[in-house]
């Protein structure tokens, strides 16, 4: 599965300098394991579409970056990862999400 992280997840890559490569290996894994067992795990982040592509979230644990919820969207064998955040509440994170993608969506 080809993974590519959105401008949108820069503020998390920062504030993680140097841990692109882990985030994206985990998230991968994750997203790939996922897909496999017919996304049992994964939920609807908003009502509304991105890029036109329903998006989803899923709840991640990223070894020493600590679990983080991730909001992406998935085009058969590739998944655009939009957002992500260590705010690990639903609320807080779809209130997060609709706030940084509300251009995006557009």
């Amino acid at each position: 599965m080809e993974i590519i992280l959105e401008k949108t997840t820069k503020p998390f890559l920062k504030k993680h300098a140097g841990s692109q490569a882990l985030a994206k290996e985990r998230i991968g894994a994750i997203l790939e394991r996922e897909q496999a067992t017919g996304l049992t795990k994964v939920k609807l982040a908003l009502r509304q579409p991105v890029a036109g592509r329903p998006c989803f979230e899923l709840h991640c644990n990223l070894a020493k970056l600590g679990s983080v919820r991730v909001a992406f969207t998935l085009d058969g064998q590739v998944a655009r990862i939009w957002f992500i955040s260590t705010s690990l509440q639903k609320a807080t994170f779809t209130s997060e999400v609709s706030r940084v993608l509300r251009e995006v969506s557009k």
